[in-house]
């Protein structure tokens, strides 16, 4: 994906998990299954991941000198999309403490929480504007299941994490 498709990207990502939203009344968004995240839990764990992404793309690029460079190629949504199921399910990992909502941080209402998320997508977009093709490929950073990816994969990893997450609230 070309670095003038990503701020797109990521909208639609925010826009897919808003029309998932949108039809669910405030009790059906704060409702907690048994051992599960409401899904306005999920919406605040989705804030919670993509906020140290905003905070390295912010940064100045000297950042991305305690990762070295990419080894290879980004890889594809279509990969991340295989990769990252079979991560979860081969490691059973689960999401660190600082990504999990805590009751006390969700905000009351839906409508406060999709603008949080919104927002924060809408400025990672933003931030991708002052990265080049070859920096979103060449500069890497740590995630905690999938290892180091490439800033380009991780923003496309954004976009895998939210369908997941679609994915998992329409089991319920």
């Amino acid at each position: 994906m070309h670095t003038s498709d990503l701020p797109k990207f990521l909208a639609d990502e925010a826009t897919a998990f808003a029309q998932f939203v949108a039809p669910l009344t405030e009790a059906q968004f704060a409702h907690q299954p048994a051992a599960r995240w409401s899904v306005g839990d999920t919406a605040q764990h989705l804030y919670l991941s993509a906020r140290p992404v905003m905070r390295v793309l912010s940064s100045p690029r000297e950042i991305f000198v305690q990762w070295g460079d990419a080894e290879g190629p980004s890889r594809s949504y279509e990969i991340l999309t295989k990769l990252y199921p079979r991560v979860l399910q081969t490691t059973g990992i689960k999401a660190p403490a600082s990504f999990s909502p805590r009751p006390e941080d969700v905000p009351a209402d839906k409508t406060t929480m999709l603008t949080r998320l919104t927002d924060i997508y809408r400025a990672l977009a933003d931030q991708l504007t002052a990265f080049s093709d070859g920096e979103l490929d060449r500069y890497q950073m740590p995630h905690p299941a999938l290892g180091m990816l490439s800033v380009r994969e991780m923003i496309l990893f954004m976009g895998v994490h939210t369908r997941h997450h679609i994915a998992v609230l329409q089991a319920y």
